[in-house]
């Protein structure tokens, strides 16, 4: 169990600024983390690269997060999405003593603030009328991260987490109740979660409860500390030789290219076959963010699909126009290029 600590949000603003591209994953303009430090400790979450002591040795408790958040409020945008997706689990263990989040979604609530949480923790179900308030006015996504369903492996890689099949029976009640969710697979561990039995397994599985889409993205190893703590990972699930992520990563932070794209391309075959959406589908945020944040996701998310399919160019240009209509410094002539027109023109009105 990690030390408790009673404390205030550090100074400046509780979200982080708004976001000069919008996030694919996660549809968020800005992005906050409620607690500081995570008792979960998952060894392979780059959350530990932000600490000086351990990750999962204290978890400060910001007491004042909910008003000075109350106040910051005032200046966003009912359609900008908040994605609570930062370094800690909103609904980590001490959630159960202090509620902060659900304090936080109070205030989602009453302003109709769309927002997405990320999380393993299954005590979000206690706050399903809270979501589902938030839902009505605006939109409200859960997401959970699941790696694997191989129980050894999940034991491994994060022990202290709930269960993934609990994961699973948590997105199923959420859906069957009117919340859109999702399942992210992140992070891709090469060797040990990309492997066809670990990925079948669980896009299978997720298609069967009926989440809404999967998302994914890579592995970062930011530092060598974090290579370290990943090498005592790996050793503790198998027998994997170092230099396997050696040649992996090279001197980057995450796998190379060859490896990334094989994987998105695998991916995207895989999710195609259980007919599950690999980002976001349209039909979740339509009508719900403001009509630049819509267009510019669809853009991005077109984009990974052009990626995912070998059209690198379209891939680069609806990532630049994605970016251009976010900031408003899009034009007709410049969206018109895209085959997206027809849909953008209806989103932004024009």
């Amino acid at each position: 169990m990690a030390y408790y600590i009673r404390d205030h949000f550090p100074p400046g603003p509780v979200l982080g600024p708004r976001r000069p591209s919008i996030n694919e994953f996660f549809l968020s303009s800005y992005t906050m983390s409620i607690y500081a430090g995570c008792e979960f400790g998952c060894p392979y979450c780059d959350g530990w690269v932000y600490h000086t002591r351990p990750l999962n040795e204290m978890v400060r408790v910001p007491l004042d997060i909910p008003h000075r958040l109350a106040e910051e409020l005032t200046t966003v945008s009912r359609g900008d999405l908040v994605g609570i997706t930062a370094l800690s689990d909103p609904y980590q263990p001490i959630e159960q003593t202090y509620r902060i989040t659900r304090q936080i979604l109070q205030l989602f609530a009453d302003a109709g603030q769309p927002c997405l949480v990320l999380t393993k923790g299954t005590g979000v179900l206690e706050d399903l009328p809270l979501l589902q308030r938030i839902n009505e006015r605006s939109l409200a996504i859960v997401m959970m991260t699941i790696l694997t369903l191989t129980p050894p492996i999940a034991e491994r890689l994060e022990g202290k987490s709930p269960s993934p099949a609990s994961r699973l029976e948590t997105l199923a009640t959420l859906k069957r109740a009117g919340i859109p969710v999702g399942v992210a697979l992140i992070p891709v561990l090469p060797y040990v979660n990309d492997t066809n039995n670990v990925l079948s397994g669980l896009l299978q599985a997720c298609y069967d409860i009926g989440v809404d889409f999967v998302v994914w993205d890579f592995l970062d190893i930011p530092d060598r500390g974090h290579f370290n703590r990943i090498s005592e990972m790996l050793a503790r699930i198998g027998s994997y030789p170092p230099d396997y992520y050696r040649d992996l990563y090279g001197t980057q932070t995450l796998p190379n290219a060859t490896y990334r794209t094989r994987c998105n391309t695998d991916l995207v075959y895989r999710c195609d076959l259980v007919t599950l959406a690999a980002r976001i589908p349209h039909k979740v945020y339509a009508g719900k963010l403001l009509p630049p944040n819509e267009a510019a996701l669809l853009l991005k998310h077109y984009a990974f699909y052009d990626m995912a399919q070998g059209r690198k160019h379209m891939a680069k240009l609806h990532r630049e126009l994605a970016d251009l209509v976010y900031q408003g410094r899009a034009t007709p002539d410049q969206l018109a290029v895209s085959p997206l027109w027809p849909m953008l023109k209806g989103i932004l009105g024009w």
